[in-house]
């Protein structure tokens, strides 16, 4: 099996809370191009042949990122298949750069539907133009299934995973949503109390995501998250951080019922260090999957190790 869970190696950190990087991941580049997705990328596997898809929907989901929803032909539905958390390798005709986009749907939505879906924000990198400036319903690309960044389920058993915290910066949310949800759904299962009782036999009781953006307009899939975290309120737990934006509760756009708003903060070592604290007794079945900027990240990985999380169980995405 190609598709391996992806184990960090050690970072250097500085301490104190983490500022956003210049240097931008792969859905965000807007200034730095160096490397290219390929070359990022060329060290993990992938599937080996191409995939056409068709755009059968586009819809905006903040100023700056769109949703794309493609289908395969009908004869190469079977050949399609990903874990929560990989991305495709997007090959556009007349566009000589190859892009590289996370899959923000999971694998049940795909078996129920034969759609998946990319979000995708807008920068003037190629393959993000297009999809923004140029791409219509019924136009079509070829893609590529890859990376080990992942949510595998039947691995997450065996490691025992009981608690899992998600912590994203930005569109680091892409990889993650697919994560959570695929966690929080259940084939053949539309009744919540089946769902639930499901929950037991997958064995993850607590779910954390800690979601950091420069504003609310910014926070993608908010409405999705919201209505998991609604749906199964004792396992979803929502922080979002509000960097850009000093707020008054009074005349917040979030409901009172539950998430916890951070306005004109990040993420901090104490917030981290008191999840961490809950988990004291629990940390050998808890995991934490990270996808942000690049010194966000090394500050986090930092925190946690010191907090004494191992690193084996802090995994991320790092292109």
């Amino acid at each position: 099996n190609w598709r391996i869970q992806r184990f960090l190696k050690p970072f250097n950190s500085k301490t104190g809370d983490y500022k956003m990087s210049e240097q931008q991941n792969l859905e965000t580049s807007q200034v730095i191009e160096k490397p290219n997705h390929l070359e990022r990328t060329s060290h993990l596997e992938r599937q080996k042949s191409k995939i056409p898809a068709e755009i059968v929907s586009i819809v905006s989901q903040t100023p700056t990122i769109k949703s794309f929803l493609l289908r395969p032909p009908p004869s190469y539905i079977p050949e399609f298949t990903f874990l929560p958390g990989q991305w495709l390798d997007v090959f556009i005709p007349n566009v000589s750069i190859v892009g590289g986009f996370s899959l923000t749907s999971t694998p049940y939505q795909y078996n129920l539907t034969n759609t998946f879906e990319l979000s995708i924000k807008y920068s003037t990198h190629p393959p993000a133009k297009w999809f923004h400036e140029s791409a219509k319903i019924g136009d079509s690309v070829e893609v590529r299934v890859g990376g080990e960044f992942v949510w595998d389920e039947k691995k997450e058993q065996e490691d025992g995973t009981e608690s899992v915290m998600f912590i994203a910066g930005g569109v680091g949310i892409n990889p993650l949503i697919s994560m959570f949800t695929s966690i929080l759904e259940v084939e053949n299962n539309t009744n919540v109390d089946n769902m639930k009782n499901q929950m037991k036999k997958v064995g993850v009781r607590k779910i954390r995501l800690l979601y950091s953006a420069k504003s609310f307009s910014e926070l993608l899939f908010y409405n999705r998250i919201e209505k998991l975290r609604k749906e199964w309120p004792q396992v979803l737990e929502c922080k979002y951080f509000l960097t850009g934006e000093n707020v008054p509760p009074s005349q917040s756009p979030f409901a009172s019922d539950g998430s916890e708003v951070y306005y004109g903060q990040r993420i901090s070592q104490k917030i981290l260090g008191d999840i961490i604290m809950k988990e004291r007794e629990n940390l050998e079945k808890f995991k934490c999957f990270i996808c942000g900027p690049p010194i966000m990240r090394d500050d986090l990985i930092c925190w946690l190790k010191s907090a004494g999380l191992v690193e084996k169980r802090i995994l991320l995405e790092k292109w």
